[in-house]
């Protein structure tokens, strides 16, 4: 998938923006944090790529993803987190830097912390 991101010429934006997104999700679901949504997005992203791209590499760069999911779904699919949505990184490792230099603990940065909204 990192080959057709690397190659996209970048003309046609589902090519140069799908195949960064899709390769996105399958660092995702390579590191263990995938869920449900993330196939669902990745199908969807598929049809996209298909349909919109201007040339051969847009329309074909899904085909060894949606390939594997077709054939090797259950192999995906016992990797993924029992959630709707599972976050592409951990929130509190990226900051730790961040809070170490500036003394602060940003407890508003969780959403499940956040106060509700109207």
């Amino acid at each position: 998938v990192r080959f057709f991101a690397h190659e996209s010429c970048g003309f046609c934006t589902p090519c140069r923006v799908g195949t960064q997104l899709l390769a996105g999700y399958m660092d995702k679901l390579a590191a263990g944090n995938g869920s449900f949504r993330d196939l669902a997005d990745i199908e969807w992203l598929d049809r996209l790529l298909k349909n919109a791209s201007h040339c051969g590499l847009g329309s074909s760069a899904p085909n060894p993803v949606i390939d594997g999911l077709r054939n090797f779904r259950p192999a995906f699919e016992r990797r993924l987190k029992n959630a709707d949505f599972q976050p592409a990184f951990d929130l509190d490792k990226a900051l730790e830097r961040a809070r170490q230099m500036t003394g602060r603990d940003d407890a508003e940065a969780h959403l499940d912390n956040s106060p509700e909204r109207p």
